[in-house]
């Protein structure tokens, strides 16, 4: 028999079969993309939707797939029972503690549906992967790591908010990373530069920082904040990280992130940038690099393969997100060990509804 290591049992119902078991009516929270891909499996498990609301005071004049888009307290004032399906993601401690307290006033689900790809995290997709998950709960470096995979699949599972916030921290690399020993570093997905003032903060010997960010309005802001830092010096790509270097027609959509394949039904664009392999980067390629982060939005095993020459050569620390796709949380591991085996894994979530900013640390 196959020891469970703490996770949730494969016979746990998911949120598909709890939401369709439910007999009082069923309101979305939240549109955009996430609400549209939930209501696509609601449609596809024959769970009716009764309508959508919005937070109050932020309700405007506007529909959402054939519903009028309506306020909480509207819903609460015509209905004295109902279940919401939250339908968005939030880091904002303002807004998570408003989601709390319509979890205590009602029932909340929060399905989990991937930014990218189509696979679905279901009790079906859970049986088939159990011994795959209870072999990466046993690779992973402490206690913290398994308790975090525990409260992640929970959520996955059955759609409770409370495992995500059991599990989630402002700082996740904190006391895993080594900062203090970080004089080169790699940012693969570096937006406006946020996390490249981040890591000027925390590595204090910061002497090198190469930032790649694909979409234009996200590296003009990028480039901009690089010209004001002196030390550390900071070469920036406007590039999205891949298996190869070529020129790559990409998805920007209308939020933060961009994506060769993002799909959905949320406002995108047609970009066509250059893709560049970490290996074939020269200035990388004579440098010692000590950390990498890998958070591009779904490529993230294309752009492990094209750093592969590089993370054998320097064994750089890695943060790989692990979040994008149903099976980023199996296969990206797994592909790590295979670039480089025997190194320590920790698993650590940011802050934040639903299960976003997964992040795999490898030291």
């Amino acid at each position: 028999m196959t020891e469970t290591y703490g996770l949730p049992s494969p016979d746990t119902a998911d949120v598909w079969e709890r939401l369709a078991a439910v007999r009082e009516p069923i309101f979305l929270y939240g549109t955009g993309n996430g609400a549209d891909k939930i209501l696509d499996e609601m449609e596809r498990h024959q769970i009716h939707a009764a309508g959508v609301f919005a937070s109050d005071g932020f309700v405007r004049e506007r529909d959402f797939r054939g519903f009028r888009v309506r306020s909480y307290g509207d819903v609460c004032s015509e209905y004295d029972a109902f279940t919401v399906v939250l339908a968005f993601g939030t880091s904002r401690a303002d807004v998570t503690d408003n989601i709390v307290r319509i979890a205590s006033e009602h029932t909340l689900m929060c399905p989990d549906v991937p930014a990218f790809g189509d696979v679905i995290f279901d009790s079906t997709y859970y049986r088939a992967h159990f011994d795959e998950f209870n072999a990466l709960y046993a690779r992973l470096a402490d206690d913290e790591s398994q308790r975090v995979l525990s409260c992640i699949l929970e959520y996955k599972l059955t759609g409770s908010i409370k495992p995500l916030l059991d599990c989630g921290i402002n700082d996740p690399a904190y006391g895993v990373i080594d900062f203090d020993a970080v004089r080169s570093y790699v940012d693969l997905g570096a937006y406006t530069g946020d996390t490249v003032r981040e890591a000027v903060c925390k590595m204090r010997k910061l002497e090198r920082v190469y930032a790649f960010e694909p979409e234009p309005h996200a590296y003009k802001k990028l480039r901009a904040y690089a010209d004001t830092v002196d030390m550390p010096y900071i070469r920036t790509y406007n590039a999205a990280a891949w298996d190869a270097s070529h020129t790559l027609t990409f998805t920007a959509a209308s939020g933060r992130g961009s994506s060769a394949d993002a799909g959905g039904h949320s406002k995108t664009r047609e970009v066509t940038v250059n893709a560049l392999a970490l290996d074939d980067v020269d200035y990388i390629a004579h440098d010692n690099i000590d950390y990498i982060k890998f958070d591009v939005e779904g490529a993230e095993a294309r752009a492990l393969h094209g750093a592969s020459a590089t993370i054998e050569r320097c064994h750089p620390a890695m943060c790989v997100s692990v979040y994008h796709r149903t099976e980023d949380l199996l296969e990206l591991p797994a592909l790590v060990d295979e670039l480089c085996h025997g190194r320590r894994f920790y698993l650590r979530r940011e802050r934040g509804l639903p299960a976003w900013g997964i992040n795999l640390y490898v030291v």
